[in-house]
C-alpha cells in the first residue's frame, strides 16, 4: 500500500506460438504433478471437486498444477480478505509495483497475469494492471482453487499467468442455516460476518454480509502521513438458485461492496485532506438444461461494475485534486457439455463488451470481444488422463489470437503419478497501457498511453526526445507466453505425501513504460513499449506428513529465476556496455553473466512451514512460518538492470500462531498473534504492519 491512499493508491532468442504448436506432440515425454499444497477436507483429494477447468474433476483426475485451498485452512489463522490466505501459499506473494500499487506474483509472473474470479465470474477494477486482494472477503467461502501456468485456452487474455478462483459453500441440508462471527484485532481493526441460508426441496437461497474497518497504522511516525489511514467496508453477496423441472435449473448471484477511506496527502507547502470512496457491483444469472445424464446447455449473462472516486482538499477546504475510475464489464456466454464414453468434452462461445471511463484519460475507451473454445479430457487405458484444449478470441482493433493447451498425466502406480502439462497464453494491452495520460507533480513524473502519446509530446513545449518518437506510431502488440510444467507425485504412505514441479514461462514482447522524453522542467515522460521477451523457471516443492490425527506439518518451497533475455545475450558479448559501481572499491567493474541478478522484485527462494496441532478433541494450534529471500525493487546504480552491486532488501521471516478451541459443534473461539516476531520495514514494505493480536468468534444456528 502507498502511505497515501486513494485513487492515487488505486491507479497511482523468442520462441513464435505457431512453432510451440508442434511441441504438443512431443509432450507424451514429458512428467508433471498437479499440486496440493493445501488443507483439503480430511486430506482425500478425489473427495474435491475442481470447477476452474470449467468441467467437474476431482484434483487427481486433472494433470495440470493445481492448489486448492479448503475452507478449514481459511479459518485456521482467522483469515478476512482473499490477501490473508492466498499469500501463504507456496509460490504466491504479494509485491509493490513501480506505481506504487501491491500484486500478487505467481511463478515470478506479474500480477496483471492472473484472472480472479468468483463462482466462475471475472472479478475487476484493475488500475494499475493490479487488484486489491483486501477488497475481497472470503466469509462464506468453501474454497479456493489456485491454477497456475497459463489458463487462456479457457479463459483468454489475463490468465497469461494462471486462474484464481472462490467457490461459494453449498448447502445439502433442507432448512436454515445461519452462521455469524466477529473478529478483533490491533489498530482497532473489527470484522463481523453473518450469513444465511435456507434450502427448501429445488428452492435454495444464501445472502452473506462482511463489515471491516480498521484504524489503519503507521510504521513511520516522523511525518505527517499514515502508512495506511482509517478505512472501512462491507460486502454483501446473495444467490438464488430455482430447479423449474428435473432438467431447467437456473440461478442468480449478484454482490455489492463498497469502501469508505480517509485520504491524506502532502505537497510542498501543506497537508492535503479528502476521501476515497470504492463502489462494485455484480449481477450474473444463468439457465442450465439438463438434456439428459450426458449432455447440458448453459447460458450465462454477467454484468459488473467497479466505480473509484477520490479528492483532496487544502487546508482552506478548497479542491486541490478530484480523480475518478469507473469500469464497466458485460458479458455473455453460452456453453455446452457432452460425455461419451468416458471421454468428456465442453465447447463454448461469447461477447464480451468493456467500458472504462478515469480522469487520466483522454476519451473513454471501449473494447468488444468474440470467443470461442473447446476442451477434451479423457482416461486412456485407466491410467493415462489428456486435457486438450483451444480457444479462439477476436478483439477489436487486435489481430485474432488462438491459445492452446495439452495435458498429460499418468499413474506409474497407485502411489506414484507423474503429469506434464504445455500451454500458450496471451495478454492484450489493457486501457490503461493504451490511453493513460498521467501526471505525477508530487513525485514528477508523466506517464502517457501509447495511443495518445505522440499527440501529447506535439503539444509540449520544449521537449527533449530520448526515444525517436517515430517508435510510438505503431500500436502495441499483445503479450504471448509459453508454459511448461514438468513434476511428480508421490503418496509413499496414507499419512506422508510429497510433490515437486519444475516450471518455465516465457513471456514474449513484454509489455513495460520506458523513458521517451524530458520536459523544459526535466520531468520524465514514460510510455509504454513491447520489450525483450522475459524468462521466469524454477521449481516447487510440498510435502505434508500427519501423525494419527493429532498433528500435521507441512512444507513449501519455491526456487525461481527471472530475468530478461536479451540482457543476458548483451551482457556476455565482448563488447558489453553493463558496468557497475563496486562500492566497496569506489571503481567500474565491468559485468559478467553471474553478476545479472534477473528480474526486478522477485526472491530466489520463498518457503512455507506449517504445523497443526491437535491438543485435544476441542483444541487445536497452528504455527505458520513464512520466508522471503532478498529482492530488489529498483536499480540503485543506474546502468538499467539488477545485479549483485545493487541496493537489495533483505530477506525476512513471518511466524504466524493461532489456538482455536470448539466450545460445542456450532461454537468456537479463536486467538492469535500475526508476525509475532514484529518484523517492519517502513521503508521498503508498507504492508507488514509490525505484530498484531486477534480474537475471534463464530456460532452456527440451525
Amino acid at each position: 500500500m502507498e502511505r497515501s491512499s486513494g485513487i492515487s493508491v488505486i491507479f497511482a532468442k523468442n520462441l513464435d506460438l505457431k512453432q510451440s504448436l508442434f511441441i504438443f506432440p512431443l509432450l507424451s515425454v514429458f512428467t508433471a504433478f498437479s499440486q496440493s499444497d493445501s488443507i483439503l477436507t480430511e486430506n482425500k483429494l478425489n473427495e474435491v471437486i475442481i470447477s476452474a477447468t470449467k468441467t467437474n474433476q476431482t484434483v487427481n483426475e486433472l494433470p495440470i498444477p493445481i492448489t486448492i485451498i479448503s475452507e478449514k485452512e481459511v479459518q485456521e489463522f482467522s483469515a478476512s480478505k482473499l490477501y490473508d490466505v492466498i499469500t501463504k501459499q507456496t509460490g504466491i506473494v504479494s509485491v509493490t509495483t513501480k506505481t506504487g500499487t501491491e500484486g500478487l506474483q505467481m511463478q515470478g509472473l506479474d500480477a496483471s497475469y492472473t484472472t480472479f474470479l468468483i463462482d466462475g465470474f471475472p472479478i475487476i477494477g484493475r488500475s494499475f494492471g493490479t487488484l486489491d486482494l483486501n477488497r475481497i472477503s472470503v466469509a462464506d467461502i468453501e474454497r479456493i482453487e489456485v491454477v497456475k501456468g497459463p489458463s487462456s485456452s479457457l479463459y483468454g487474455s489475463n490468465a497469461l499467468g494462471g486462474v484464481i478462483n472462490l467457490i461459494s459453500k453449498k448447502q445439502i441440508d433442507d432448512g436454515p442455516i445461519i452462521s455469524t462471527s466477529l473478529k478483533h484485532a490491533t489498530y482497532n481493526s473489527t470484522n463481523s460476518s453473518l450469513v444465511y441460508k435456507y434450502k427448501e426441496g429445488t428452492f435454495q437461497i444464501s445472502n452473506s454480509f462482511d463489515y471491516y474497518k480498521t484504524d489503519g497504522y503507521d510504521l513511520i511516525d516522523t511525518d505527517l502521513l499514515s502508512t495506511v489511514n482509517p478505512y472501512s467496508n462491507y460486502t454483501f453477496r446473495s444467490n438464488l438458485k430455482y430447479a423449474l423441472s428435473d432438467k431447467l435449473l437456473l440461478n442468480t448471484n449478484g454482490h455489492y461492496y463498497k469502501q469508505e477511506q480517509i485520504n491524506i496527502a502532502t505537497d510542498s507547502s501543506s497537508l492535503l485532506k479528502g476521501e476515497s470512496n470504492i463502489k462494485e457491483w455484480s449481477l450474473g444469472t444463468s439457465a442450465k438444461y439438463l438434456m439428459n445424464a450426458n449432455f447440458n446447455q448453459q447460458l450465462e449473462i454477467y454484468k459488473t461494475n467497479y466505480r473509484a472516486d477520490e479528492f483532496l482538499n487544502t487546508e482552506d477546504g478548497v479542491l486541490y485534486e478530484d480523480n475518478y475510475f469507473d469500469h464497466t464489464l458485460l458479458q455473455s456466454e453460452m456453453k455446452s457439455s457432452f460425455t461419451y464414453k468416458g471421454v468428456n468434452s465442453i465447447v463454448g462461445f461469447g461477447i464480451t463488451k468493456e467500458e472504462l471511463s478515469r480522469r487520466d484519460f483522454s476519451n473513454n475507451p471501449e473494447q468488444d470481444l468474440k470467443f470461442i473454445y473447446g476442451q477434451l479430457d479423457a482416461t486412456a487405458f485407466n491410467k493415462v488422463n489428456i486435457i486438450l484444449g483451444s480457444r479462439y478470441d477476436n478483439y477489436t482493433n487486435y489481430t485474432p489470437v488462438v491459445s492452446n493447451k495439452l495435458a498429460l498425466g499418468f499413474s506409474l502406480t497407485n502411489k506414484i503419478q507423474i503429469n506434464g502439462s504445455v500451454g500458450t497464453g496471451f495478454k492484450t494491452p489493457d486501457f490503461r497501457q493504451k490511453y493513460f495520460d498521467f501526471t505525477n507533480s508530487t513525485i514528477g513524473y508523466i506517464v502517457l498511453g501509447r495511443d495518445v502519446a505522440i499527440d501529447r509530446l506535439d503539444a509540449m513545449q520544449n521537449i527533449q526526445e530520448v526515444v525517436p518518437f517515430s517508435e510510438l506510431s505503431s500500436p502495441l502488440k499483445s503479450e504471448t507466453s509459453l508454459n511448461i510444467n514438468i513434476g511428480l507425485k508421490y503418496n509413499p504412505t496414507d499419512n506422508f505425501s510429497f510433490d515437486v514441479n519444475l516450471f518455465n514461462n516465457k513471456v514474449n514482447d513484454l509489455i513495460e513504460w520506458k523513458l521517451v522524453a524530458k520536459d523544459e522542467n526535466n520531468t520524465n515522460i514514460y510510455s509504454y513499449f513491447n520489450v525483450n521477451q522475459v524468462e521466469t523457471k524454477g521449481l516447487e516443492f510440498n510435502s505434508t506428513y500427519t501423525k494419527a490425527n493429532n498433528w500435521e506439518i507441512k512444507f513449501g518451497y519455491q526456487l525461481l529465476y527471472a530475468y530478461d533475455t536479451e540482457v543476458v545475450k548483451d551482457i556476455e558479448k565482448d563488447d558489453s556496455d553493463y558496468y557497475a559501481l563496486d562500492t566497496e572499491t569506489l571503481t567500474s567493474v565491468k559485468l559478467n553473466k553471474d553478476d545479472y541478478f534477473g528480474l526486478f522484485n522477485r526472491s530466489r527462494h520463498m518457503g512455507n512451514i506449517k504445523f497443526n496441532y491437535h491438543l485435544n478433541d476441542k483444541t487445536e494450534m497452528n504455527t505458520m512460518l513464512t520466508y522471503r529471500s532478498k529482492y530488489a525493487i529498483s536499480d540503485s546504480n543506474g546502468n538499467g538492470i539488477l545485479d549483485t552491486y545493487d541496493k537489495f532488501i533483505d530477506g525476512y521471516s513471518l511466524c504466524d500462531v493461532g489456538v482455536t478451541h470448539h466450545i460445542n459443534p456450532l461454537q468456537s473461539c479463536q486467538i492469535g498473534i500475526k508476525n509475532i516476531f514484529g518484523f517492519t520495514n517502513p521503508e521498503f514494505i508498507s504492508n507488514i504492519t509490525g505484530r498484531l493480536y486477534y480474537m475471534s468468534f463464530k456460532i452456527n444456528f440451525k
